[in-house]
């Protein structure tokens, strides 16, 4: 359907989107650089249960549903339900598919580097804190365990949207594609087809853990308990960005500190050292 059929049946397009379980589908997308994901530890694992953050959905990323969520998109949706969401795999609704048990549901927002995607920026993610029970699903367990599960995917269903189009004869579309196209971190993407739909409000149903979603950038947040987690701190956010860009890329990096001085990589665990005396 080219651009023009799609702003013809537009309403048909989002009746059909709204009577629909959205969930991932497995595509090939254009290849994102990522690196090192980090994360808070919520709480030391144990022999039966661990505990991690995952990331259900980062927002102004476009994905294979042409769909780019708007800040926000679940805030009723988490409100009034919540505590009903469920952590799932492959988007399985049967009761044997929960890998386990929910402990929080939430957006915050998250540098773009921490969920996979090498810019400097941030963006507010749909987060879970999750225990993960390996009675449930020893084999999902295994693969939390061992940093295997790299992806997850939202279950929902749409509210609110609107069709954004790169072209200004169509009044409508494209005044919806300048309102929300700063958004839009993959906006060469979106340029390429011309179009995205600006999901802006959804019913969250469940988060799953996948082999590839629709929207790469959902990650586990690993916990990190090393002396880098402080770098924020220590050098400034700008600076830690780019230092974990360095070492995710092995790279050599100068720094400069608040007071101008050049900070050399190999000098930074003695800089950590100090700031803790």
């Amino acid at each position: 359907m080219n651009i023009q059929e799609l702003i013809k049946n537009k309403k048909e397009a989002i009746k059909l989107k709204k009577a629909e379980l959205k969930k991932c589908n497995v595509v090939d997308l254009p290849s994102i650089k990522t690196v090192t994901t980090k994360g808070a530890l919520l709480k030391e694992d144990n022999e039966d249960e661990l505990f991690r953050t995952i990331v259900g959905n980062t927002y102004g990323f476009m994905d294979s549903h042409d769909d780019v969520h708007i800040k926000g998109i679940f805030t009723k949706s988490i409100k009034e339900n919540g505590q009903n969401v469920l952590h799932l795999h492959d988007h399985v609704h049967q009761l044997d598919a929960k890998v386990g048990t929910p402990l929080k549901v939430y957006e915050e927002a998250v540098d773009w580097m921490d969920v996979g995607l090498d810019k400097i920026g941030k963006t507010t993610a749909l987060l879970m804190d999750s225990r993960i029970e390996k009675a449930r699903n020893p084999n999902i367990f295994a693969d939390y365990k061992g940093s295997q599960i790299t992806q997850h995917s939202v279950g929902m269903q749409y509210v609110k949207m609107e069709l954004a189009v790169n072209d200004s004869d169509e009044e409508e579309e494209f005044a919806i594609w300048e309102k929300y196209k700063s958004e839009v971190i993959n906006l060469d993407l979106a340029e390429e087809k011309g179009y995205f739909w600006a999901v802006t409000e959804a019913k969250l149903i469940e988060i799953s853990c996948v082999i590839r979603g629709s929207n790469e950038l959902t990650p586990t947040l690993e916990a990190q308990k090393s002396e880098l987690e402080n770098l924020d701190n220590v050098l400034g956010e700008e600076n830690s960005l780019l230092l974990r860009k360095a070492l995710a890329e092995n790279k050599p990096l100068n720094l400069t500190l608040v007071d101008n001085k050049p900070l050399e990589l190999k000098s930074i665990f003695q800089i950590m050292a100090e700031a803790k005396n």
